[in-house]
């Protein structure tokens, strides 16, 4: 519905003119009023009266000018005010609801829904002519008439021949001074009529047929198909008048009004280089009503040949294409053309009359269906249910995703380069810390150089003994051999234990790879105490062990976890020996720290760890010892955490220091 202008307020009136009169009303009227007020109580005389009555004089002369002001808004204003709405008839000479009647009324009415300076309001009246004229319209301009008695009608729009005529008998009758517009109509004589305007209906049968031709250029027969109506036999006569201008050397012949069973066996029969036109078919000779576009369809649907139409309506049913009008352009051509009549629009003779431009119009897949070439068309031609290429279809759909793939490429290639940096810096940084955990190994094993040596020596002192008796056991006569094979067992123990100290000796120093694989916590703890043992005792430490019996194995280097026992137990027995302590006591402990990891804690007797080192004692060059480095704890931190555990350093509850690491169970990490 179109919105209604909006009317102008009395405070629009020009400001001067209107703050003129107000100031007058408050400095003249009301005080004389006043004055007249307290002093009618007294006699008076016609001079005083008139005395009394000059400001009001005064005043009259001065706001004159503020008062033609006001006479001039309201001339202005009022009319606006008594403004209606506008009112229009659309008189239907057919069936409103056939589909080209229902698109130029969808497209009308939408165009009178736009901005207008007056709402429109529409009433609709339908003209059933399928009855005999005699037996109802005398009545219905009676009923007209006493319906639209109160209610005056700007324009009336005459949908088809019947509907026109109806007006042109009764308009002026039912709807005086409304003002005519139709469309639907192909008659040229009401072009006649300078005071009748509208949209003429061209059928362009002969740009259907030139586009057939084009399709179809090798065809020799054009058969016309239409119904028996009265539309059906206007648009014959049309198409006899045409066909022989046109058709050139083909053959023509016309089907006109067969019932629709005859008619597709018919169609059915024809030979696929047949050029089909499809007029129109209302009725049949029988007088059984149709509908177009059913006609259409089932015709398609039964023919070999391609079949046209001239009617946009029946694209969609299976026809092949056609030069036709578009119902929406008339919807819109008749609409506006309501406008111009509501705002008094008159044209000259000659120009009252406006036809809508017909347009190529092919159906995809009925070209297709019939093998019939779509670069044969005109340009321009508007080929509809084409199935576009997905990526003319979704071309912006497709562009994104590609896009979105394509940075996604790049950042996993991105993210794999990274991932290959950051492995082959992770294998630097394990080769470099595996150098470094290696020197460190062998700066213990220097500094358990004596200790080592007297390993050494037991076994080596104890064979050579065990030698020279043997030596003078075979010498004797005779030769004692029982106690010789007794003492050949004891250098093979002595050897064996030699052996045994070299081999540990040299898996510590050896540069080996890291290797994790389930080991027994205590017997590790026992090996690192052996090669620390003549140490301790050199620099008068005591060692002692608090091992829980039955611990689960852990999963985990042993070498490098005896590196960490022999870094801790080692930097122990020096600062017991460097602070020469009263009570030398190492205390290492193994136990079951929960269910899933156990832990090793390595406690002496020392003076424990200063307060500002300790949240700093495992970092790099961090150390308490007097020729120390700072990296043992250090790579000790590094090699708990990369077993997955965990080392922290505190005060024993006795006084001293206290080293405790957690390493995770076997049977935990394979869970």
């Amino acid at each position: 519905m179109v919105r209604s202008r909006q009317l102008p307020s009395i405070a629009s009136a020009p400001a001067p003119a209107w703050g003129y009169a107000l100031g007058i009303w408050r400095a003249k009227i009301v005080p004389a009023r006043l004055s007249i007020d307290r002093d009618a109580t007294r006699p008076r005389s016609i001079r005083s009266t008139m005395m009394a009555l000059s400001p009001v004089l005064q005043w009259l002369r001065r706001a004159a000018p503020a008062l033609l002001v006001m006479g001039a808004w309201c001339v202005a204003v009022l009319p606006a005010l008594a403004e209606e709405d506008a009112h229009v008839v659309i008189l239907n000479g057919i069936d409103p609801y056939l589909p080209p009647y229902m698109v130029t009324d969808t497209a009308m009415r939408a165009e009178l829904d736009k901005d207008t300076p007056r709402r429109v309001i529409l009433y609709s009246e339908p003209l059933d002519y399928r009855f005999p004229v005699e037996s109802w319209e005398a009545e219905l301009v009676v009923l007209l008439t006493k319906k639209y008695s109160g209610r005056h009608i700007d324009v009336v729009v005459a949908v088809t021949k019947p509907a026109l005529d109806f007006f042109a008998r009764h308009g002026e009758q039912l709807w005086p001074g409304a003002r005519v517009i139709f469309h639907g109509i192909s008659d040229p004589a009401v072009t006649a009529d300078p005071g009748v305007v509208g949209v003429m209906v061209r059928d362009d049968l002969g740009g259907t047929i030139d586009i057939a031709r084009r399709l179809q250029p090798t065809a020799r027969r054009i058969l016309f198909i239409g119904g028996a109506s009265v539309w059906d036999s206007n648009v014959e006569r049309h198409a006899r008048r045409l066909a022989s201008t046109i058709a050139g050397t083909a053959e023509i012949e016309f089907l006109f009004g067969l019932p629709l069973p005859e008619l597709v066996a018919r169609v059915a029969a024809e030979p696929a280089d047949t050029i089909i036109i499809f007029l129109s078919q209302f009725s049949d000779r029988d007088g059984r009503p149709y509908t177009p576009r059913d006609v259409a369809q089932a015709i398609s649907n039964a023919s070999a040949a391609p079949v046209y139409s001239m009617y946009e309506t029946n694209v969609g049913t299976g026809i092949a294409a056609g030069s036709m009008e578009r119902y929406e352009d008339r919807g819109r051509l008749v609409g506006q053309l309501v406008r111009e009549a509501l705002a008094g629009t008159r044209y000259a003779p000659g120009k009252n009359v406006f036809t809508v431009a017909s347009r190529c119009v092919a159906d995809a897949r009925a070209l297709q269906r019939w093998s019939l070439d779509a670069e044969r068309l005109p340009a321009g031609c508007d080929v509809r249910f084409a199935e576009r290429p997905v990526w003319r279809q979704y071309w912006w759909q497709i562009t994104l995703a590609l896009a979105i793939i394509a940075a996604q490429a790049l950042l996993i290639t991105a993210l794999i380069a990274q991932r290959r940096r950051r492995r082959i810096a992770e294998a630097e940084s394990q080769k470099r810390f595996a150098e470094m955990a290696h020197m460190n190994r062998r700066v213990s094993m220097g500094e358990l150089s004596a200790s080592i040596a007297h390993e050494l020596n037991q076994p080596l002192g104890a064979i050579h003994n065990n030698a020279g008796a043997a030596e003078m056991l075979i010498k004797a006569d005779p030769p004692k051999l029982q106690e010789v094979a007794e003492i050949l067992a004891d250098i093979k123990r002595d050897d064996r234990r030699a052996s045994e100290v070299i081999a540990r000796i040299r898996k510590m120093l050896r540069k080996t790879q890291f290797e994790v694989q389930e080991i027994d916590l205590n017997e590790t703890i026992g090996e690192a105490m052996q090669l620390v043992a003549e140490d301790a005792k050199v620099k008068g430490v005591s060692l002692k062990t608090e091992l829980e019996l039955g611990l689960s194995k852990v999963r985990a280097d042993r070498v490098e976890v005896q590196q960490v026992i022999l870094n801790l137990m080692l930097n122990a027995i020096e600062i017991l020996h460097d602070q020469h302590a009263l009570k030398r006591e190492l205390v290492i402990r193994s136990r079951r720290a929960n269910g899933q990891a156990a832990e090793v804690s390595v406690a002496d007797s020392g003076p424990g760890i200063p307060g500002d080192v300790l949240p700093h004692i495992f970092e790099p060059f961090v150390t308490t010892k007097s020729s120390g480095m700072g990296l043992g704890l250090a790579i000790s931190r590094t090699i708990v955490e990369a077993h997955g555990g965990q080392i922290r350093a505190g005060s024993s509850p006795t006084g001293g220091a206290l080293f405790t690491f957690t390493l995770p169970f076997a049977e935990t990490q394979r869970a």
